[in-house]
């Protein structure tokens, strides 16, 4: 197994570089860009920068060859059948309500049934209350049991053949369980139902495998594995992504126009309407060429490390909880503590250089099955040792002897 050197690691990332003792925990949130990331941004507008598609001249001809690359590169990247399923976005939102709203205009009607889970962040979860509102569909939501992972029995119960669609996260932004994506999309297989995955904090955990997994749709986001704010991508198996209306309507995703009526171009194309975001997908392509090589296996070991001290070492601390014990786990801890509220312990944690988020994520059913207003996350990625969780835990204990 190939050695992984969070310390080596970081010095990949200008902005750790030149900040010298930050101890940045909010990778949840968003990750920090690396320097082949910002090199391959600044080298396109310095020496590429021209819009992409039907343009004659040098300058154009290059810049599409750099973004059609990247979605080649996605697609190698997530096992993808092919680049056409990939449509660059401006994250994961986006993709999701995407979906929500094509999938919908061509799939849901009155009487059907929508499923998504209590973990889900709302991104993936207000989008399919508009839908049902909209089609006069139902929304119904899985529970999640008392160690953090989805009660999958419930799950069984609330897949219908009335289910037309499973909305489910691929890692919960609170909790850090990783959900069994494959088994979970074979359940709905049973029922007929498609799948959309979220899959915005599992991407800075190395490749996934799209043909593994078996959804029907999955969306993530540049922001959160290296890459630059902005860009996006949501993957469609191909037969849903034709039958689908287009998102937006304008330049770059029509083939002809008549003065009353209008034909998409194919795919890609016709969900990319607009100017694209040329620059962050071809960031994001710098990106994977350094996840490609990365020694995964070793950052995992690291990870369970880390796991181990934390879940032991907050076990100590005073009147803490944390949230979330399942069997695979993503590097996300979140806690509460009886004596002091978590906007606070963020701050005291602030003036020490450490770097947490505090409040409810977006995640606003979750915290109300775990019944607690706010949690303090810290959340751990490819560049944070061994130390920085010490540091983590000690400046904890400082501030809850001097808040509670």
């Amino acid at each position: 197994m190939e050695s992984h050197d969070p310390a080596a690691v970081a010095r990949r990332f200008p902005l750790l570089l030149a900040n010298d003792g930050l101890v940045y925990l909010d990778n949840a949130a968003t990750t920090h860009r690396l320097d082949s990331v910002l090199e391959r941004i600044s080298r396109f507008y310095g020496t590429q920068n021209s819009n992409v598609h039907r343009g004659l001249y040098g300058l154009a001809a290059g810049a599409t060859e750099a973004y059609e690359a990247a979605r080649v590169a996605v697609a190698h990247y997530i096992h993808a059948p092919s680049p056409e399923e990939i449509i660059f976005v401006r994250g994961t939102t986006e993709a999701i309500n995407l979906v929500a709203s094509c999938w919908s205009r061509s799939f849901l009607r009155k009487g059907d049934e929508i499923l998504t889970t209590a973990m889900e962040h709302h991104s993936n979860f207000l989008p399919w209350i508009e839908a049902a509102r909209t089609h006069g569909a139902s929304l119904k939501v899985c529970s999640v049991g008392g160690d953090g992972e989805l009660d999958l029995e419930d799950l069984a119960k609330k897949l219908t053949p009335r289910t037309k669609l499973l909305a489910v996260t691929h890692v919960s932004n609170v909790l850090g369980t990783v959900n069994p994506i494959s088994k979970i999309v074979s359940m709905a297989r049973q029922v007929g139902a498609h799948v959309v995955v979220d899959g915005a904090k599992r991407m800075d955990g190395g490749p996934v495998d799209i043909a593994r997994l078996g959804c029907d749709f999955y969306a993530f986001s540049g922001h959160k594995m290296f890459a630059g704010m902005g860009i996006g991508v949501l993957y469609g198996r191909r037969e849903l992504l034709e039958r689908m209306p287009p998102y937006q309507l304008g330049g770059g995703m029509v083939e002809r126009v008549s003065e009353d009526d209008f034909n998409c171009r194919v795919l890609p194309e016709k969900f990319e309407a607009g100017t694209p975001n040329v620059a962050g997908a071809i960031g994001l392509h710098a990106a994977l060429q350094f996840l490609e090589t990365f020694p995964w296996e070793a950052h995992r070991a690291h990870g369970e490390k880390i796991r181990a001290y934390l879940e032991n070492a907050l076990a100590d601390l005073p009147g803490v909880r944390l949230f979330g014990c399942g069997r695979e786990r993503a590097g996300i801890y979140s806690i509460a503590c009886a004596a002091v509220h978590a906007h606070d312990l963020a701050s005291m944690l602030a003036t020490k250089n450490i770097c947490v988020r505090a409040g409810n994520h977006c995640a606003q059913p979750l915290l109300r099955h775990l019944q607690v207003p706010a949690t303090l996350r810290a959340s751990f990625s490819i560049y944070n040792t061994m130390e920085q969780a010490a540091a983590f835990v000690d400046c904890l204990r400082w501030a809850i002897g001097i808040l509670g």
